[in-house]
């Protein structure tokens, strides 16, 4: 063999192992979704069969001479190689979220790859039952196979363009990688595939698990206590024969409080520190009049200029209430309090109850876990849970680098 077979050779065993890796990532990538599962395996697979037909080719060629498989084979990697722009073509118009079978796009690249195959099958036919037999060996008509590059060429050419157009829609990892892939040499087009692939499902993992974190959050403000509406609603009740001016009070902080709670359902993102700190003061200023001279609230917050997920600090200090209040106990006292350093912002919650244990009733961990685990993934925050020297429970959350 000739320098140029062995290079070629290397190639091909390149792109077979790489979309051989494809294929096992693929079948061990968790939380895939079908569509997605079955494109890509059917991407690599091609991929395999095109490096398994060239590779059959040209050890036909230089070592068993069989010129009838050589040609069949010729034929076979040609065709699956045309098969790259359309499902390329697809993957861009899947992540740009448009339907492929209403795209100009995907019916333009349809065709040219139908004329494409249509001038392989006659440049077949032609080199099969057409030969010219010569001195030297036997000489093929090969213009058809020059229409096939030129249908190839066309289409690459329109998927570029096509790319170029939805940049905007693409991430820019997405557009780079894209561009790498159709100006790349076939084994780095495979690794920009796969690295295509990991960084979307990794994406696709993240967004999971933020909309899963905000169904709870919206759960737990749906199922709010039942009792504690009760419960207020009565004390305004009371209140407005005892003390008019202040059941009205109450009953502009409870509607504050519900006002912010239903709002927080609808935040996507994190909120100023300022909005939770006015959600939590409107929820205390209702617990305070119904335990009232048994709840006693400090803010010791200057520094406010971060952001939080919502629903972070007011079910921390809902917890403390909840747990901490009982009139067999000395009055509750909590403190919240916030400070800033090099890496972020930190809040403190500190109460005067009785704190829990692990053999507690699960609820108030459900509740502290899902606040965990949302503050992880919306703003890679932490909370820790400590018992408070003499009696009571601290929650520490630190959110890194929180400035504006």
């Amino acid at each position: 063999m000739d320098w140029t077979t062995y290079f070629d050779s290397v190639i091909d065993s390149n792109t077979l192992l790489i979309a051989v890796l494809g294929i096992l990532v693929v079948l061990i990538l968790r939380g895939l979704e079908n569509r997605w599962r079955w494109f890509c395996v059917a991407f690599f697979s091609d991929m395999i069969l095109k490096a398994s037909a060239s590779m059959i080719s040209r050890f036909s060629a230089v070592y068993w001479h069989n010129i009838p498989l050589q040609t069949t084979c010729d034929f076979l990697a040609t065709l699956f190689s045309s098969t790259i722009i359309p499902l390329l073509t697809f993957y861009i118009l899947r992540c740009c979220s448009q339907e492929p079978r209403r795209s100009f796009l995907w019916k333009l690249i349809l065709i040219l790859w139908g004329l494409s195959v249509a001038a392989a099958v006659g440049d077949l036919l032609t080199r099969t039952l057409f030969a010219v037999p010569m001195q030297d060996g036997t000489e093929h008509k090969r213009w058809l196979i020059l229409v096939y590059l030129l249908f190839t060429a066309i289409s690459l050419i329109v998927c570029f363009v096509a790319v170029i157009r939805r940049r905007k829609q693409l991430s820019k990892f997405q557009f780079i990688l894209i561009l790498v892939y159709l100006l790349a040499p076939v084994s780095v087009m495979l690794l920009a595939m796969e690295l295509m692939l990991l960084v979307d499902q990794g994406k696709r993992y993240i967004k999971q698990k933020e909309e899963l974190a905000n169904q709870r959050a919206s759960l737990a403000v749906l199922q709010m206590r039942p009792h504690f509406i009760y419960n207020t609603m009565t004390s305004i009740y009371y209140l407005i024969k005892q003390n008019a001016p202040k059941a009205q009070q109450v009953t502009l902080d409870f509607t504050d409080y519900l006002r912010k709670n239903f709002t927080a359902i609808a935040k996507a993102g994190t909120i100023p520190f300022t909005e939770e700190s006015e959600h939590t003061r409107a929820y205390l200023a209702v617990e305070q009049v119904r335990f009232e001279g048994k709840l006693f609230v400090e803010f010791d917050t200057p520094y406010t200029s971060f952001r939080l997920p919502p629903l972070t600090l007011q079910p921390i200090v809902e917890n403390a209430v909840k747990h901490g209040v009982d009139p067999d106990l000395d009055p509750l006292y909590i403190t919240v309090r916030t400070r800033e350093d090099k890496q972020g912002a930190e809040i403190t919650v500190e109460d005067t109850g009785p704190g829990f244990g692990l053999n507690d009733n699960n609820e108030p961990h459900i509740a502290l876990g899902n606040i965990r685990e949302r503050l992880e993934m919306m703003c890679k925050g932490k909370m820790e849970i400590a018992p408070r020297d003499g009696g009571g429970t601290v929650v520490t959350v630190f959110i890194p680098q929180a400035r504006r």
